[in-house]
Order: C-alpha cells, then structure tokens, then sequence
C-alpha cells in the first residue's frame, strides 16, 4: 500500500466559496419547536445555504468555538463531551468518531466567520435540519440535547432570543504593547483545617501572579507545605512575538529568563529546568513528527488534568511539580493532531485547552534557518525556599543535581525538500565536570514518507544514530524510530529505559488509525518501544488505548503490557489495565469515574475512584468522591465538599475520611484573584484568573458626541453582555466590567451581546473582539456606542404635468462632515427606511454616480434631526427632475478632415 506524504505545514492555500452579500438570507431557526431567532444570516442557496457556525454555536450554547483566523472549529458535544473539529486547512472534520471531507463549496471564511453548508452542519452537530426555502425557516431536531434547550427547561418563561440577522464583518482588534511595569494580577489559593494526628492543624497557600516587567512579562509562583512554611517557588521574564522581530538579525519569536527549561536535541539531550536564559527563532507551534513533546502547565491544589491526543486519552495526573503538571515524551501521529488538555477542579470547575498541531517532517523553505539556545543551572531554581523541596529532573544515575547546561540547535532548509539540523550540548554529570554532546542530522521526503537520519558522540567517544520513517497508509498513521548506541551513549530523549544497563539499540513503533465496531468509529493509539541492552538483557513495552462516546458518557479504555528480561534474572511480565467513563449529565452532574485492574500476572481489580460534582444554582455547588482500593476494602476514602461561588472568589468547606488508619480532615478553603483596575488605579477582589491568564477592563458607554472618548456627562451603558471567556460577564451600572480568564494563548476572542442591554438602538464598533492576552495584564477596550433614530425617507418624480409619483431604486444618502454617508435605496412606492442612523443632524442627497448617471437632482433640500432612542424623525418627502440630456456636440469628419 502506497503512504501518503504527511504535511510539513497546513496548506493555507485552499481556496472555499466567497460570502456574496447579495444572496443573503434572514432564516427563522427552530429547535425541537422552539424558535431560537428569527433573524439568522446565512448565504448562497437557499436550499443549502452557509450558515454562521459562530452565530449557531451561540443560539445552541454549544461547547464550540469559532478560530476564523485559523480557518478551525473545534469543541466538545453533548453529555459524552463528544469531540468536534472543522480543519479547513486540511480540508477534513471529524465528529462522532467519523471523518469526512470539506469541500470548497461546502464553507466560505469571513475575518470574524465560518460558514458551513446545512449538509455539512448535519453531519458535524448530529442535527436534522429541514429547510423550508419558502418560509426562509430552518427547523433542526436534535438526537441529543444541547444546552440551550437544558437551560429552557429550566426557567419558567424564555426570554427573547433574537440575535442580529448578519455578522458584523469586521473585528476589533486590541493589542497592548509590552510596559516598563504594571501591577501585577495575583491568584491566591487559602487552606486552612483541621485533621486527626500529633499536627492537628493545618494551613497552606498557593499564590500565581503575573504582569508586565523590562518590557517582558512576568510570571511567577510560591507555594508552601501544610506548615505555612514555603516550600516551591519560581520566576520567570518572558517576551513572545509572533511575528519574530526580537534580538536583532535573530529574530526570535520567544525570549526568557529565570526558571526556565533548556531546548533539546534531536539526540543526546532533552529538555531540562533550571534558571537561566533560553531564545528560539521557530514558529510557537512548530512540531515535527519524528520529536515527541512535553506539555505544561499551572496546576492548582486539588485539580486533576487529563491529556487526549487525537480524542484518546494518553495520560492523567493530579500530580504537581512545583505548581505544575508535566507530560512527557508525548508523540504525535502524522497529520492533524488535535491536542485537548482538560482540567478539573474541586469546585465543579472543567477547562478545556485545545491546540491543533499538523506535524510533517518540519521541512523549511530552501535558505530558512531556525535556531534555539539556552543555559540552565540544571535542576536549580531561581529561588529556593527550602532546600528540602528541590525538585528532582530525573534518575541520579544520568542527571547531576546541578551545574551548567548549556544547548543550541540550528535547522536549515537546504532545499525545499531537505532540512538540515546540527546541534551541540554541554551536560553536566552527576560524577563531577561535564560532558559534550554534538548531533547531526536531515529531514526529507522519500515515496510519500517523511524520513529522518541522525547522529550524535559525545566527548568520552559514544555514539548513536537513528533513523525514522513516518507516513499514513490509508486509515493508518505510522511513527517507525530505530536508534543504535555504542560505548555507552546516553541519549536523554529516551526516557523509557533502564538507567542501571547500557543501551545498545532502541526502536519504537507508534500507530493510530480508527475502528469500526458495528457502525461506530472508535480513535484508537498503538506504542510499542524495545529497548536492547548489553549482555542479553532487554524490555518491551506495549500500550493500546482507545476512546468513544456511548449515548451520553465518554469512555477511555487502554492496556499495558510490560516484558522485563535483565540478566541473570528471570523474566518477568505485567499487563495492565484502565477503563474510564464520565459525562455530563442533563448539564448539570458532572460524573467521572475509573477502574484499574491487572491481567499478568494475576488478573484482579485494583482501584475504584468516583467523583460527581451537582451544579445546584449559578453560585451553589457540590462534590462527593470514593475512593476504594479493591484489592483490600477496608481501606476506603470518601471526600464531601460544598462550594459556594461569589464575585469575591470562591469558598469551599470539604471533608475528608479515610478509613486505612481512621484518619479525618475538616478544611475551609479561600480561592479568589486580585485584579488591578487601571482606570481607578486600585485592586479588586475576583475570582481566580488574573494571576494565571488575561484579563480586559471593558468600558461600555453612550458617545453622544461621537469622539469615541468617554466624557463625565456621558451615560454608562449597563447589561452589555460579554461572551468567550471562561466566565461571561455584563458590564455594571457604570458601563464597566473587569473580566479575567482570557487564558495565555496567542490570541483570544470575545464576543459583545447586546441583547440585554435596556436601549439597543445605538451604532457600535465590531462586536467580535480579538486579544492577545499576557497573564497578569489587563488590556483596556473602550466601547462607543452612539445612540440612534430612524427617519422614513420617501422620493416622488415631479412630472411636468404637475403628478408626484413613487420613484423605485432611487440610492440616496445622509451624509454630514466627519461621518460616513448612510445609504439606502427606495422601494417599489419610492420609501426608503433608515434605522440605526447615530444622533445628530444630517442632510439627504442622492447618491452622486447615480444622480450624474440618470442626470438626477432634487428640488428641495432636506436637513433631518436623528434624536436618538430609536426614535423615528418625521417623515421626509422630496422631489426629483430628470435634466435633459445635453446637445449633441460630436465633430464629424471626412477625408478631407473637418468641416
């Protein structure tokens, strides 16, 4: 079976349909019977229109979200949270456990929009949709409920749910440029109970903060035992530029310094922590197939997280190293890798961090060049509170507890189909001194497959080589690494291996590919891994997992398989495994629980863990969890929690048995955020976020005078909705609101929902707004938003004969200085409505093409006064003449020239 190439970059080049603003189409939309608006804008065939799948995740309250910068749609589903993405780069979708083909008429992509086909959005939303094109009506019946509907059976009575009928196309981008200093946001976590012991108190913080500093940003973290004693800390400066304008003739994408973690090389070093300073030139989500990855995080006290890659759950821990989660050694499949991180938290709480990675062979343009650098204390914070906390990097054996390391690598394009990499590496020991470490290597393409060749020795005389081979074979997407070592080469990038042997060969074998179990389509991951070793001895190591909705819960399954033959000891084998489900019930019960068991060498449970979390109102919450060890059942633990949420934070009372000693715990705990205010130059107390993510001070108000600056006598605008971040907001009584949760992405969007607001006839800037939000700063959006009238405009034709009658298609504007014009055409009858128009006045006229075109003129002026509150002015009624054409002044001419 012939492979196909895997992608070295998404082909941005993929052409869809164009959105034509002349075939739009105002559909009435229903769910399930309930009208959901009567004014959604869709486009083209009114059969098969392009719906705006931005505008229908909003009315569905769907789990999705809308990248139109990115052309992708990714999102969770249902109560299984089924997993949903759109990759128009790459043409695909996936949902339900299918995939399927996008055409380039089956989407069309505006700046701040995604159109789908309603054949499409069936497909991807388990939806039937009927389109009555006669009624312009949308009537969609759902397999599953969607929130919107989960919400509606709640409340005694709808309320309005009319949306604007199109998208504004336009998008308001804010950026906020890196400051000398700002005050810092902060994350605070307070923990303070009681417990059964000789120490029968305890008390713990946990404190994130974050903002701008030397022009970088600042991030920071110090977290104590159950003392009150610190124990971790760390700090970093950090400057990030999509672009790659940094470091002069460098031009680096990323720069930091303080805690940091080293780059790796393709062989011999991996990534390490320590404090120093690291750059690198590559694009921020730069992957090659043949390099696993390590993933990080902030992770809060008793949050657990969960990794899937490509909707399979890879790893889970609750584990944190120095306020973070870590997942190593992490591959990636050829293709579309989408790459979901979800954390919960003790209150309830589930994020969710999508990253959409298409790995090839990391080829560059021929004459790129990409380089990475860093220097590290190795394993050495920047701060050590106690020395009793030093986190450890690895075994003993290989990795020194300190010393400088310092690593650099360079990529280069030497054409546009072969790459080159060279890389060297100063390690220290853990005898003493250090130890040099060189690599090189190639990146190619051979018969649709992406190859890789490296090599690498060190200064004591080891060395390896690996080659590797990577493609997709129909349903198939196939990784095949084999490394051989010699005279005791270390290669770090190897981190399943048996520290006490030397290595002489390695080879790994990853596939994923998907199954079909009697019409459903189940992901599934494959890993074997052999390492050989001197005199005999070996290992494998083989894992399969899988995971797929059934009805309304997500099930993750896997199995691992260990053979450890280490001479002159006897073989010994495991077999274990896992099965996971959870979901999300009803949108109100949130359940998660996990079995694992041992098959070799005896088959029997071990572990039985189950956690429900009952959202009781917007601000009441509740949590139970068991834990049982099945191999003895006495030795049980169950924890109870009450979580009450506030705009000061939240506040949790939780206790704890467990019954292996008759051990108690009763705690209290104070999670909640400070925010500074930068336009009253103080601190409020939030919820978490503004420590760890973004946060935008929003200012919503009436502009009277059309500055687009708020001045003392102009209104506030409350009730302005805010939508896209972790939490929605609205904006007070004085038209602000301080929202935090943004994240730290490279960009963010937030939408502005004007339906609550009290007066909706006002004219605003775009109401998608786009971000680049810095953790710990607070980007300031002003929102002007003039007030508005209407004015009913009629155009009669003054016959010579003395008749006024309608004039249909006449295009007439309002126009006054500093303003654009506002056009509208006239009707069969000669009326034209302007609504929307901002206060002030205006004067009518014809549009002057048109009028020069028809030689058209009126016979009055009109000066019209827009008073705003969408209130109508009086009617407006004028004249027009049709001049005569002009006398015919053409020179004719004969042979003999003019006459």
């Amino acid at each position: 079976m012939a492979a196909e190439p895997a992608p070295a970059s998404p082909p941005a080049n993929r052409s869809y349909a164009s959105v034509d603003p002349a075939s739009l189409l105002l559909f009435s939309v229903t769910l399930d019977g309930a009208t959901l608006t009567e004014g959604l804008g869709a486009y083209g065939l009114a059969t098969d229109p392009l719906i705006p799948m931005g505008e229908l995740a909003r009315l569905l309250e769907a789990d999705i979200d809308v990248a139109p910068v990115e052309r992708r749609i990714t999102g969770r589903l249902g109560q299984a949270r089924a997993p949903l993405l759109v990759d128009l780069n790459a043409g695909l979708a996936r949902a339900g456990g299918r995939e399927f083909a996008i055409g380039e008429r089956d989407a069309a992509v505006t700046p701040t929009e995604i159109y789908l086909r309603t054949s499409v959005v069936q497909q991807l939303l388990g939806l039937t949709v009927e389109v009555a094109d006669d009624e312009l009506t949308l009537r969609m019946r759902a397999a599953e409920k969607f929130p919107v509907q989960a919400r509606l059976e709640r409340q005694a009575r709808r309320p309005d749910q009319g949306q604007p009928g199109q998208s504004n196309e336009a998008t308001l981008k804010v950026v906020e440029p890196y400051a000398f200093f700002t005050p810092p946001g902060l994350d605070v976590v307070l923990d303070g109970g009681l417990q059964t012991g000789g120490n029968n108190s305890t008390f713990r913080y946990d404190l994130r903060f974050a903002g701008d500093l030397f022009w970088s940003n600042l991030q920071g973290y110090l977290g104590s035992d159950e003392e009150g004693r610190a124990t971790n800390a760390r700090v970093m400066l950090q400057r990030r530029s999509l672009e790659g304008d940094m470091l002069g003739p460098f031009r680096a994408r990323e720069v930091s310094v303080g805690d940091v973690f080293s780059p790796a090389l393709t062989m011999g070093a991996r990534s390490v922590a320590g404090a120093g300073f690291t750059f690198s030139t590559a694009p921020l989500e730069q992957a090659s197939v043949f390099n696993r990855i390590d993933l990080r995080g902030e992770l809060p006290p008793g949050y657990d997280v969960e990794l899937y890659i490509n909707d399979v759950l890879r790893n889970s821990t609750n584990q944190s190293i120095n306020g973070r989660y870590e997942f190593r050694d992490i591959p990636l499949s050829p293709g579309i890798n989408v790459v979901r991180v979800v954390t919960y938290g003790p209150r309830g709480e589930r994020l969710e961090e999508v990253q959409v990675v298409n790995v090839g062979a990391a080829l560059l343009r021929r004459g790129e060049a990409q380089m990475a650098f860093g220097i590290v204390d190795q394993d050495t914070p920047l701060f050590r509170p106690r020395r009793s906390s030093r986190p450890l990097i690895g075994d003993p054996r290989l990795f020194a507890n300190q010393g400088a390391r310092a690593v650099v690598s360079v990529n280069y394009g030497l054409t546009d189909l072969i790459s080159l990499t060279a890389g060297a590496a100063r390690i220290p020991q853990p005898g003493g001194g250090a130890l040099g470490v060189y690599s090189l290597g190639g990146r190619t393409s051979l018969f649709g497959l992406a190859t890789q060749l490296d090599a690498a020795w060190n200064g004591d005389g080891g060395a390896g080589v690996s080659v590797g081979a990577a493609g997709q074979f129909g349903p198939l997407s196939a990784v095949l690494r084999h490394a051989e070592y010699r005279d005791g080469f270390v290669d770090e990038t190897n981190l399943s291996f048996d520290a006490r042997y030397r290595v002489d060969r390695r080879s790994e074998l990853t596939v994923d590919s998907s199954v079909n179990l009697r019409g459903r389509i189940v992901p599934i991951s494959m890993r074997v891994l052999t390492n050989n070793y001197e005199g005999g001895s070996y290992d494998v190591i083989a894992a399969g997992r899988a995971s797929s909705g059934i009805g309304a819960v997500l099930l993750s399954a896997g199995l691992e398989y260990e053979r450890r033959h280490m001479r002159p000891a006897a073989s010994d084998e495991t077999l274990k495994g896992y099965i996971t489900a959870s979901t999300f019930r009803s949108y109100k019960w949130q359940v998660r629980t996990s079995l694992d068991y041992d098959v070799l060498p005896d088959l029997k449970a071990r572990f039985l863990s189950l956690t429900v979390d009952r959202r009781l109102s917007d601000t009441w919450s509740v949590r139970f969890g068991l834990g049982q060890p099945l191999d003895n059942t006495h030795d049980w633990n169950v924890v109870a929690s009450s979580i009450y949420a506030t705009r000061y934070g939240d506040f949790a009372l939780t206790g704890e048995y467990d019954n292996t000693d008759a051990d108690w715990r009763v705690a209290a705990q104070w999670s909640f955020g400070l925010g500074f205010d930068p336009e009253r130059s103080r601190y409020n107390i939030l919820r978490t976020g503004p420590g760890s993510g973004g946060s935008v001070l929003f200012n919503a108000f009436l502009d009277e005078n059309g500055d687009g600056v708020r001045q003392a006598s102009e209104a506030a605008a409350p009730n302005v909705a805010l939508e896209g971040a972790a939490r929605g907001a609205l904006t007070g009584r004085d038209g602000r609101v301080l929202v935090t949760g943004l994240g730290a992405g490279p960009t963010a969007y937030m939408d502005v929902n004007l339906e609550k607001l009290d007066n909706p006839a006002v004219a605003t800037p775009p109401t998608k707004v786009q971000l680049r939000p810095r953790p710990g700063r607070t980007a300031r959006v002003d929102y002007p938003m003039r007030p508005t009238g209407g004015v009913m405009v009629k155009v009669e034709l003054l016959r010579d004969d003395g008749q006024r009658v309608g004039l249909a298609s006449v295009r007439v504007q309002l126009v006054r200085p500093g303003s654009p014009p506002v056009d509208g055409v006239t009707e069969f009858d000669g009326s034209a409505m302007f609504d929307a128009v901002p206060v002030g006045n205006w004067r009518l006229q014809l549009e002057p093409l048109q009028a020069a075109k028809l030689r058209m003129r009126l016979e009055n002026d009109a000066v019209i006064d827009i008073q705003g509150n969408g209130d109508m002015a009086p009617d407006v009624v004028v004249q027009v003449r049709f001049d005569p054409p002009l006398a015919d002044t053409t020179v004719a001419a004969t042979d003999g020239g003019p006459r």
